[in-house]
């Protein structure tokens, strides 16, 4: 199901048990809110931890452009309802679902760009696009793990439901499953989330950029050349 797509990506509190390389470089303990009003959830890992991975920040040249703060983050972010946004200090991975015609069936389509630049000046070019491959494929990987975990899941909640079993929500994790349910429970009513119902989230990362915001006062372009890569297939889930 599309929704339980959308969950798994915003649910970081899962990273440990599905996700053992990622777990590495984007520490659960490193995330914080990212969140301000509007349809969307939004999160951070600060910082991003090298561990020996193909996302680590010596094998790419970072984005220009960003705040200090931003240099060695990663960022996520869920457009409601369907577009998963990550963007890492050298590139950009856009996750979008589908829904078909077959109820609990999903098409995923995975996408990621390059910064411009993003060559490192001793590669060839052979070895930047092996670089590039490895990246990918190290997103395909997640990917493929959050599948599994979702179809269990999926099958897992109709038991569940059957049984009339009934979970918790832990306030500091499961905040952003919260604020999308609710963007789903209104969007179902033709309306956009109430954030009078919503927590009220600032962490450090937000108040650095906030400062950073009040200091240079300019308009962000978007950078042209980005690289694109993709992947699409189906997903059950």
């Amino acid at each position: 199901d599309w929704k339980l797509i959308a969950e798994n990506f915003v649910d970081f509190y899962h990273i440990n048990a599905v996700h053992p390389e990622l777990s590495k470089f984007s520490r659960v303990d490193d995330h914080q809110p990212y969140q301000g009003p509007g349809q969307y959830v939004g999160f951070v890992t600060t910082p991003l931890t090298d561990s020996g991975g193909p996302g680590d920040s010596h094998h790419f040249n970072p984005f220009k452009g960003p705040y200090p703060v931003e240099s060695n983050a990663g960022l996520f972010f869920q457009i409601f309802p369907n577009i998963s946004v990550t963007v890492y200090p050298h590139s950009v991975y856009t996750l979008m679902t589908f829904p078909t015609q077959h109820p609990g069936v999903t098409k995923e389509v995975l996408s990621m760009l390059m910064a411009p630049g993003a060559q490192k000046k001793e590669d060839t070019e052979e070895e930047y696009k092996d670089k590039c491959k490895q990246l990918f494929d190290f997103v395909v990987q997640i990917n493929d793990e959050d599948v599994v975990a979702i179809e269990n899941l999926q099958n897992g909640l109709r038991n569940a439901r059957a049984r009339g079993l009934h979970g918790e929500f832990l306030p500091k994790y499961d905040w952003p499953i919260h604020r999308f349910q609710n963007m789903v429970l209104e969007g179902i009513k033709g309306n956009i989330v109430n954030e009078g119902h919503m927590p009220v989230l600032c962490g450090a990362f937000q108040r650095q950029v906030a400062d950073a915001n009040e200091v240079v006062r300019s308009t962000s372009t978007v950078a042209p050349g980005l690289m694109e890569v993709s992947d699409a297939g189906a997903a059950m889930a």
